[in-house]
């Protein structure tokens, strides 16, 4: 994750603005002025991902990081000098590819292999998350987010040749258990399917 210029590994852009956009957060989310964050680094309990960027995990910044703010928040906790990569111990990827065809059957691609290298956490909620609702990579942004409204339809390319037509008919009641019976056609078929409404559990707590 980083770019040379000259002998010194700096750090890339992308994986920095999440950190940039984490540390905003905590801040809003907690009142906090720039001053106040500087001052009490040493107690606040900051984002993991300040905290890895701060021990150097994805780089150095031009003009290396602020202190005493740095020290403040590591404490004692381990720093990576250099380039990141040149310390991690080599890895097989042959070896990863087994193991994923293990836990994942055989649906393994090269990009799932390369994933699960860089992120394994954020790789293995994916696969959780498509096991229980299907390839949502189909979807267009707003279906996957905000989902159809009644009576829309819309299609769905699984595959060259292979398109769902669906059309979304009724939501049902919230059940005991927060789920809701959605009903729909799927290719001119009326079905239903339950689904656990995570927006009005949470109003219901």
């Amino acid at each position: 994750m980083q770019y040379h210029t000259g002998r010194v590994p700096r750090v890339k852009v992308t994986p920095s603005s999440k950190i940039v956009g984490d540390l905003a957060q905590f801040m809003v989310q907690n009142s906090l002025t720039r001053a106040e964050v500087e001052e009490r680094a040493d107690e606040l309990s900051f984002p993991l991902s300040v905290v890895e960027f701060l021990q150097g995990h994805i780089g150095i910044p031009h003009g290396g990081f602020p202190e005493p703010f740095r020290t403040k928040v590591l404490k004692n906790l381990p720093r990576v000098e250099g380039r990141p990569g040149a310390s991690l111990p080599p890895m097989d990827f042959e070896a990863m590819e087994k193991q994923l065809r293990e836990s994942h059957d055989d649906d393994i691609t090269p990009e799932d292999v390369m994933s699960a290298a860089m992120y394994p956490k954020v790789f293995q909620e994916f696969r959780d998350f498509t096991k229980n609702f299907g390839p949502v990579d189909c979807l267009n942004t707003r279906l996957f987010l905000d989902g159809p409204k009644i009576a829309e339809e819309f299609e769905v390319e699984l595959e060259r040749g292979k398109t769902l037509h669906i059309k979304a008919l009724a939501l049902g009641d919230l059940n005991k258990v927060g789920q809701r019976e959605v009903f729909f056609e799927l290719n001119g078929q009326l079905r239903s399917v339950l689904v656990k409404d995570t927006v009005a559990m949470k109003v219901q707590m």
